[in-house]
């Protein structure tokens, strides 16, 4: 599966995390900085796995039961993502057709 931002997302880095805001919902968040580095992680790999392969490595080591956690945490934060239409999950190789990226201050 494929992971991308809606282009009906704009969001923003500060120092304090990432604002999204959904044009189309009138939706605004702020992303503590956790949740920051995971949004940034689907930005530029588009991947779960890949995701939850790179945190584990920077935050979990070798050690399984953390790995296991972070796995929960990811998919529970992109789940929510998917269900708020701020992520777009696809089927690998079908990606959504976008005329522009996602937009990004």
């Amino acid at each position: 599966m494929s992971l991308h931002i809606s282009d009906a997302v704009i969001w923003q880095e500060s120092g304090d995390g990432i604002s999204l805001y959904h044009s189309e919902s009138g939706d605004f968040r702020t992303l503590n900085a956790t949740a920051a580095q995971i949004w940034a992680l689907v930005e530029s790999d588009g991947d779960r796995e890949t995701v939850i392969r790179n945190l584990s490595l920077l935050f979990a080591g070798h050690n399984p039961v953390m790995t296991a956690r972070i796995r929960a945490e990811v998919d529970a934060f992109i789940s929510s993502m998917i269900e708020a239409d701020l992520i777009e999950e696809t089927e690998s190789g079908t990606q959504a057709t976008r005329s522009e990226p996602a937009a990004r201050s």
